[in-house]
């Protein structure tokens, strides 16, 4: 089933639990995986607003606060549940700003016509802030949820590959990457099945990195 959730409005977040569990009677496995990207996501530190790096705060940090606090007290009744938050290499090291020059990627991901104008797009600070913050929270909640054996693991990909990417970011990238390529959608998704079947009951804590050996070097 399909809900909509404001995952900053604790209101909303208790209303769609509930109606989860209204139907569904338990959680087993709460995946969460939210981004927001405010109209300056892209421009250089110097230039990025206050309101833009709290929006991403607010929904990234906060709405995975509210969420899992929900998710959690359900879990806790049954004594069993599972937690898969996702992450980003860049939670663990810093942006490498040097593969979105020349790229010309404005085109293909800001709509804000001044990143299109300058043809260069920067990853904002905040994300690898909140990203971090998902990082440390798993290991926070999985100390704190084990003796209720509910697991709680965090996944980090780097650069996944889609259609249309442009050609010189790819290669930029790609060549940052020991095994020379971005992964597919498929590397990533299946490291989610396993940590949520029966193959992964004793991993929690635990921040699983799938980026073909980025952060190796």
């Amino acid at each position: 089933d399909q809900m909509d959730i404001d995952v900053t409005n604790k209101s909303s977040v208790k209303e769609v639990i509930q109606s989860i569990l209204d139907k569904y009677k338990k959680i087993d496995t709460l995946i969460y995986s939210v981004t927001a990207k405010p109209d300056d996501f892209y421009t250089p530190f110097t230039d990025c607003s206050l309101e833009g790096w709290q929006s991403v705060i607010h929904t990234e940090l906060d709405g995975l606060f509210l969420v899992a606090q929900q998710v959690g007290c359900a879990m806790e009744k049954e004594l069993q549940g599972n937690m898969i938050l996702i992450s980003s290499i860049y939670g663990l090291v810093g942006n490498d700003q040097r593969i979105y020059q020349g790229s010309n990627l404005a085109e293909l991901y800001s709509d804000n016509k001044k990143d299109q104008d300058r043809k260069q797009i920067y990853s904002h600070s905040v994300y690898p802030v909140v990203k971090g913050g998902i990082i440390s929270l798993t290991r926070y909640l999985a100390a704190y949820w084990g003796d209720k054996n509910i697991r709680v693991n965090c996944i980090s990909p780097g650069g996944v590959y889609h259609e249309g990417e442009n050609e010189t970011f790819l290669k930029k990238y790609s060549d940052k990457v020991p095994l020379g390529r971005k992964a597919e959608v498929s590397e990533v998704s299946g490291a989610v099945v396993f940590l949520a079947s029966d193959e992964a009951t004793y991993i929690t804590g635990q921040n699983l990195i799938i980026d073909g050996g980025w952060t190796s070097w």
